[in-house]
């Protein structure tokens, strides 16, 4: 009787070891399977994300070259309207003056430098971002060089346009579609002490920003240089108007 206690315990051991077996194989092929799955869902992800960035590439290529044949057929007109009469010379002023609005040409000047870095005073709000330089702070002091009359501004070397995006991503703030960490360089061209007195007036943008002690050093400079516009714009909604008189004369 004895005996028989003892082989069905055996018995029984051996099922729960071939229950436990089977379910750890079970569980196993489970996990094989789910890492399978997703490899190959990353791999996908993967050579979507792949040819999405050889297609950015490609239109990148595209509009780089369209921009440089633009450029050599600008530079052709500006020749001709250079050696012509005093039209043709009233004509390349007036190019001149659309290039340098529309960013199209490096530009140099007197005016001033704006250099402004993190807060290095310690925390006592409980929120880093508060001793941190943010976009609308970036924003406030180009809006305020605009408004003072700046003719040309460029931040961390990228010329800015009335369409350029000034916004956080991050720790960092995008720029021209490039992303940029502080200390941030702002040039300005215009006349330097007027520009100076809009920065530095008393409760101005300077003023507000030292309160969270974000250094801003505004320096003048007789001479600045501030590169072109090096992407492209595109507009698909906005269209010339044409005066009526000229469509009936067509």
């Amino acid at each position: 009787m004895a005996e028989k206690k003892r082989r069905n315990k055996g018995e029984f051991a051996v099922v729960v070891v071939c229950i436990i077996v089977g379910y750890l194989l079970a569980a196993q092929l489970r996990t094989v399977q789910l890492t399978g799955a997703a490899d190959a869902t990353n791999a996908s992800r993967l050579e979507t994300l792949q040819h999405l960035y050889n297609e950015q590439s490609e239109q990148n290529d595209a509009l780089e070259d369209q921009v440089a044949q633009l450029q050599s057929e600008l530079a052709i007109y500006r020749d001709q309207a250079a050696s012509g009469d005093e039209g043709g010379e009233a004509l390349r002023q007036e190019l001149e003056q659309l290039e340098i609005a529309a960013g199209r040409t490096d530009v140099e000047g007197p005016g001033v430098t704006v250099i402004l870095e993190d807060s290095t005073q310690s925390n006592v709000t409980g929120d880093e971002a508060d001793y941190l330089i943010h976009d609308n702070d970036l924003l406030s002091v180009v809006n305020e060089l605009r408004s003072a009359g700046a003719e040309a501004i460029s931040l961390n070397g990228e010329r800015l346009l009335a369409n350029s995006e000034i916004r956080c991503t991050g720790a960092v703030v995008t720029v021209n579609g490039r992303r940029y960490a502080a200390p941030y360089v702002i040039f300005a061209i215009g006349d330097p002490d007027t520009l100076y007195s809009a920065l530095t007036m008393r409760n101005g943008v300077v003023d507000v920003l030292s309160q969270w002690g974000i250094t801003v050093k505004v320096t003048a400079s007789d001479l600045l240089l501030i590169p072109k516009y090096n992407g492209t714009v595109e507009y698909q909604y906005a269209h010339t108007v044409v005066p009526e008189n000229e469509e009936g004369g067509a």
